[in-house]
């Protein structure tokens, strides 16, 4: 098991400009450290020259954000549908004195469904559907359908106990429009989707590190860069912040993001994990038209690139190497022209 789902597909992001309150900067600050402790009190707890532990005897389920490096065997399954509800903060003023923005509950369900088609190729499909709750506005209409990613990984080299090289694989995803964006009137909400096709390449790698104790620390480094394929074409309200006339395309321009991820076995069940993340994305661009009381105007506007860091922690229990769950929550720590947000996510992973 181990599957997990990548940084573009658990978060999002309103595009606004927002300086980070220090009430989310400190509850950051402090699920870090609580990650910190469970890994080291962990360590401490347990006796010190204890035998080398097995790879058979590890058991994990995967972090949050992270996907894994190792392919699926030919013709086995591994299945872990997600809950989360990303919580994003109205932006604010420069004084930090009133929102610009209203909060959002953002309730998604994502399900990762992977397929071994060689013992070193695999087939990924994540279907999206979520619903927004927004403060002092209409909700959705409904539960919405979002984009739909498809991503092929091909394992390069596979670890090797004794060996210096790590779990190395290659991935290309695709994602699919499928989510609506613009055209949504009276409910904005109602929009989940980006109108863009857009490619991602990825270099994942996952290696086995042995502690002082015996005890096995798993890492992960995966590298992503998206390249959206094309402009979409916005008409009326949409996700990006246009209203009623409006007729135009946007650009949200490329993404890379390095993602460092731990999970350390602290018994064969039980498995606390961090996910630590860097992100770059390049400023959007609209370009279109207002059309207004007869009369229309041209729109042209470019927003900065934004950065953001983002800790994951969370906790695993596997009741066997077929079935586990893992619960967290991803909390952007640091940013610029980022939102303020928190995710707590629960998956069940389930591998056949």
């Amino acid at each position: 098991m181990g599957a997990a789902l990548s940084l573009s597909e658990i978060k999002s992001s309103t595009g606004k400009v927002c300086l980070m309150p220090r009430r989310t900067i400190n509850r950051a600050a402090a699920c870090a450290a609580i990650a910190l402790v469970l890994v080291q009190g962990s360590v401490a707890a347990l006796a010190a020259g204890a035998s080398r532990q097995s790879l058979d005897d590890a058991l994990f389920t995967g972090p949050l954000v992270a996907p894994n490096a190792t392919s699926l065997p030919e013709g086995h399954w591994d299945v872990e549908p997600y809950v989360l509800d990303s919580i994003q903060h109205g932006s604010y003023d420069n004084n930090w004195n009133s929102r610009n923005t209203p909060d959002i509950h953002a309730l998604r369900s994502v399900s990762l469904l992977e397929y071994g088609l060689t013992d070193r190729l695999l087939v990924a499909l994540l279907p999206q559907f979520g619903y927004n709750v927004v403060e002092h506005g209409p909700d959705s209409q409904g539960v919405q359908l979002g984009d739909t990613k498809l991503r092929f990984q091909y394992m390069l080299h596979a670890f090797h106990e004794g060996s210096w090289l790590p779990t190395t694989a290659l991935a290309f995803s695709e994602v699919f429009p499928t989510g609506k964006y613009d055209g949504l009137g009276n409910h904005p909400a109602d929009g989940l989707g980006s109108g863009l096709l857009s490619s991602t390449f990825g270099l994942f790698s996952q290696d086995y590190f042995w502690m002082p104790n015996g005890r096995i620390l798993r890492s992960r480094l995966d590298l992503t860069y998206t390249i959206p394929d094309e402009k979409a074409s916005v008409n009326g309200v949409s996700v990006y912040g246009t209203g009623p006339g409006f007729n135009g395309t946007v650009d949200t321009g490329n993404t890379f993001s390095a993602d460092l991820a731990f999970e350390y076995s602290m018994t064969r069940h039980w498995a606390p994990a961090v996910d630590i993340v860097y992100s770059h994305s390049g400023g959007a661009s609209v370009r279109g038209v207002q059309a207004s009381n007869g009369l229309v105007t041209s729109i042209s506007s470019t927003s900065n690139a934004s950065e953001a860091v983002d800790v994951a922690p969370a906790i695993e229990y596997n009741w066997n190497s077929h079935y586990g769950v893992i619960v967290g929550a991803d909390v952007v720590v640091a940013g610029r022209n980022t939102a303020d947000a928190v995710t707590p996510q629960a998956a069940l992973n389930i591998y056949y």
